[in-house]
């Protein structure tokens, strides 16, 4: 539910229904939850992306919709069962560890291609300069990076150092002193590349392997339940580092499923810790951490409403940590504390508790991460900032070269948009990547069909299947105006597609 907030105030993109769900899902958290107001949000919360934003939705957005369906289908099985609550979480929870596990993997799988291996044009040396950027960022004059250390800090000292300084006090206060160190020099190196100095293609090139064994081996060896501590602790971290260049809802919905892989012992130790004394009043743990990221929902209200001039991916993503830090934090005092720590088993990823016809999900995942290979969609397909490129008669793919297995040709049917004015660019940002460049007829057909809901006179040059066309208004042209959706439109979503003597495939969503 966090997640699907985040993901409605990232831009206030419909600020009526952002609203409309605040208010809603704040009632359901502050008062008692019940399965009845869940199944109400799963409801309408994928009724809501089906019918005004879907197919044109970002990865996560896709994901999310898929884990409403396994959510929703669960809860009706339940109830026919006249189960319990506590089965529906028990038969949830291994179809739901292995959806992450399998978006990992494709994330991971579509990055083996020769263009991600680029350092030059890696969509991972992208983000490692994001991240470099994001050290530099301010709230209100103040480095964001150095609250986030400063927090950090804080709460190992008030956590886990101070309680303990009569045994070894050395030690913890070395250990102290070599965090701070840490955080000067993170934010020293941030500060050194703030204006994009290029770094040693060493760095780039160890970034790319270190995302690629994440994503890709890490996936796979999360299966194995005795690795999952090191694993999980890692997902963790790099989701933090995510949500601060601006993936606040993305990391939320991470975060949540990658709580589903912790043992009972540790949960019910979390459970006796739920807890928290706040000026004076106990509050749980979860209603915390959501009222923290709805703080960060309304902090973007501020920068995208009324234009206030702060980085609001480093601040959202800030407070989004702090909340989940907050949240873990009676699992981290426990891995943390060898003293006093259980034993870390492991769970098994899928086991019998999952109904047999729950793999329908699963296997319904893995053919939707596959498209771009049968030549089929190829945005929102887990492939996001890959670099992947499936179009034409060879793909940039390393195990998928040849195409071996495309069967359809939705990605070689292109129209090439050679101009647009400068008025139609300025309708709307993304307009601006079409010139130059290639579509599917699908997408191109979905954007005039924008175009004509809009009421807008758009001329255009474009050329198909060899032929040039000189439009004076797209819209009204008999052979390409589309004033309704057809079934490929509803379901289709293509990126934009590059020359092919433009280079390598460059970073984009």
């Amino acid at each position: 539910m966090t997640a699907f907030l985040l993901e409605m105030q990232e831009k206030w993109k419909d600020p009526g229904f952002a609203l409309a769900f605040l208010g809603l899902v704040t009632v359901f958290v502050f008062t008692r939850m019940t399965r009845i107001k869940f199944f109400t949000f799963l409801v309408l919360s994928t009724a809501y992306f089906l019918i005004f934003r879907f197919p044109d939705v970002a990865n996560h957005v896709n994901f999310l919709i898929y884990l409403n369906l396994v959510l929703i289908t669960g809860m009706v099985y339940v109830w026919i069962k006249r189960a319990s609550a506590d089965h529906y979480y028990a038969i949830m929870c291994p179809v739901l560890r292995a959806s992450l596990l399998g978006v990992y993997f494709w994330a991971g799988f579509h990055k083996l291609n020769t263009d991600f291996l680029n350092p030059q044009v890696s969509c991972s040396s992208m983000m490692l300069y994001r991240i470099l950027d994001m050290v530099q960022s301010n709230l209100l004059g103040i480095p964001v990076m150095l609250i986030v250390i400063a927090l950090a800090l804080s709460g190992l000292w008030q956590g886990l150092i101070r309680p303990k300084l009569k045994s070894s006090q050395l030690q913890k206060i070395l250990l102290l002193a070599s965090l701070s160190c840490g955080g000067i020099l993170l934010y020293t190196f941030g500060f050194a590349y703030r204006d994009y100095v290029l770094l040693p293609d060493v760095i780039l090139q160890a970034n790319i392997y270190f995302v690629l064994a994440w994503e890709l081996l890490g996936s796979i060896l999360l299966f194995v339940p005795r690795l999952q501590v090191p694993i999980l602790l890692l997902s963790w971290l790099m989701h933090a580092f995510i949500a601060m260049i601006g993936f606040v809802d993305f990391s939320a919905l991470a975060g949540s499923l990658l709580f589903t892989f912790i043992p009972d012992h540790y949960l019910q130790r979390w459970q006796e810790q739920s807890e928290i004394s706040l000026w004076g009043q106990k509050i749980h743990r979860v209603r915390l951490y959501f009222a923290i990221n709805a703080f960060a929902g309304l902090f973007s209200a501020l920068y995208y409403l009324a234009y206030l001039d702060f980085d609001i991916k480093a601040t959202a993503g800030a407070i989004f940590n702090l909340a989940s830090v907050i949240f873990l934090w009676p699992i981290l005092t426990q891995l943390f504390t060898p003293k006093n720590r259980p034993a870390w088993k492991g769970l098994s990823v899928l086991n019998s508790s999952m109904p047999k016809f729950m793999a329908v999900f699963l296997i319904g995942l893995c053919c939707f991460g596959f498209m771009p290979y049968l030549g089929l969609r190829t945005a929102g397909t887990f492939s996001m900032f890959s670099n992947l490129r499936t179009e034409g008669p060879r793909s940039n793919h390393l195990l998928m070269a040849s195409n071996p297995l495309k069967r359809w040709r939705y990605q070689e049917d292109v129209v090439w948009v050679l101009d647009l004015p400068a008025e139609v660019v300025e309708m709307d940002s993304k307009n601006a990547e079409l010139e130059g460049s290639a579509l599917p007829v699908v997408e191109f057909k979905k954007i005039i069909y924008e175009w004509t809901q809009m009421g807008q006179t758009v001329p255009v040059v474009f050329e198909y299947q060899g032929q040039t066309y000189d439009s004076p208004n797209i819209i009204q042209d008999p052979q390409w105006q589309t004033p309704h959706r057809n079934w490929e439109m509803y379901l289709m979503d293509f990126r934009v597609i590059e020359p092919e003597n433009s280079g390598p495939n460059l970073c984009r969503w």
